[in-house]
């Protein structure tokens, strides 16, 4: 199965909130797939149990789904109860697609509570099929079928792709692991992807670095020299004009909420920090290289703002270095180069090399948080008095603020 059940303790009243991305054939975000445990870390749930279904949706209201998803549409699984007995889903139709569980009770109960929710204008997709026989039923009732990759299955599922066709469902690969499998269930006609080939960033990319990359490793060796005046940093970003028109939109956006608008680039760069305006630029002169999924870019800034969250909370270390460290996290995919090669180039402190390679120290201990939440696993030995619901709340947070940050850049 691509991502663990949904599922929550009802006597919890906190729950972990992750996501994976699902992409179209151009790599593109179509949708993010909503990744749920309880405050234990637990991830099972009983089909039919409607105190838990019904606390898992409530969970949902609250979060926000703007807030973990932005404008994408969200996969959400749910249990046997919501198609039986269709209680009210409390999403707009437009934004969700639900998520029928492989191992559900198949039956005619269950067939009619799907193809009634279709009716309903509901977007659905059978989840984990491995062209089990006792599924075959609810294949040309959904939207989507989500084909559980097998590493020495694709010649087998290229054999039998004509038979996932005529359902007329688009067909999303699950469980991708290379480029290679990738590029062959493309081939084989598949419309959307997902797996952990998209998900560790550094294997997304795998072309040549550029000249246009060796220029922005140029600027980025600047940028971040610890010992960089303020100055210089102020001249940087004045001698590009897309560079200062996105800080000075950002520093005068309505999520900064300044009283007075912001006109110069030297009072935007005082106003930021040093620390903030090096990740900021940073990011930007990642942003104007070649093509590449755009979720790695709002990858870095999700890890950014978690690990800024993350050293407020715990009051260790300094969270502007915090937020560069979880931005710079993704430059190996940006860069198409390995880790520890980019750090050689760049004068960072020896803590923030020691963070970005091996996950050591009190920085790379919030950017492991980051990983562990991304793969919907509970972090170990958060700081004291750190509970679940702060971590829940630093996460989907750290998501709106991600997906505000996007809008600013591709405005522009």
């Amino acid at each position: 199965m691509q991502a663990p059940n949904p599922g929550i303790d009802s006597s919890a009243d906190t729950i972990q909130v992750g996501r994976q991305a699902i992409f179209d054939r151009d790599l593109e975000v179509f949708a993010y797939e909503l990744l749920y445990r309880d405050a234990a870390g637990n991830c099972t749930i009983s089909d039919g149990d409607q105190a838990s279904s019904v606390t898992l949706l409530n969970a949902f209201v609250e979060i926000g789904l703007h807030r973990i998803a932005g404008p994408h549409k969200a996969f959400i699984n749910l249990t046997r109860h919501f198609f039986v007995d269709m209680p009210p889903i409390p999403f707009p139709k437009q934004d969700v697609v639900l998520e029928v569980l492989e191992d559900v009770e198949v039956d005619d109960a269950l067939l009619k509570g799907v193809a009634n929710m279709r009716a309903e204008g509901y977007r659905l997709a059978m989840d984990d099929y491995n062209f089990q026989p006792e599924l075959a039923p609810i294949l040309p009732l959904v939207n989507y079928i989500k084909v559980e990759i097998q590493p020495d299955g694709m010649a087998e599922l290229e054999r039998r792709m004509p038979e996932l066709r005529a359902t007329g469902a688009k067909l999303l690969a699950e469980k991708v692991e290379t480029a290679e499998q990738f590029e062959q269930l493309k081939a084989m006609g598949f419309d959307y992807f997902q797996g952990y080939f998209f998900a560790r960033p550094n294997l997304v990319r795998s072309e040549r670095v550029g000249e246009s990359s060796a220029m922005v490793m140029q600027l980025l060796a600047r940028l971040n020299d610890p010992d960089v005046y303020m100055n210089e940093i102020v001249e940087l970003v004045s001698q590009d004009p897309g560079l200062s028109f996105k800080v000075l939109r950002w520093i005068n956006s309505a999520a900064i909420g300044l009283r007075s608008r912001v006109e110069s680039i030297q009072r935007a760069v005082v106003l930021m920090g040093l620390a903030r305006i090096r990740a900021w630029t940073t990011l930007f002169a990642m942003a104007g290289l070649g093509s590449r999924p755009i979720e790695i870019l709002n990858l870095g800034l999700l890890r950014a703002n978690l690990c800024e969250r993350l050293c407020r909370l715990c009051a260790i270390g300094v969270p502007e270095t915090a937020y560069t460290v979880g931005l710079l996290s993704v430059l190996d995919a940006m860069m198409s180069r390995p880790m520890t090669d980019l750090v050689r180039e760049l004068p960072l402190s020896d803590n923030v090399k020691r963070a970005l390679t091996h996950s050591e120290g009190t920085y790379g201990r919030y950017l492991d948080h980051a990983f562990k939440m991304e793969r919907n696993e509970p972090p170990e030995h958060t700081c004291e008095g750190i509970s679940a619901s702060d971590l829940t709340e630093a996460y989907v947070a750290s998501s709106e603020a991600a997906f505000m940050t996007m809008e600013l850049l591709n405005d522009g």
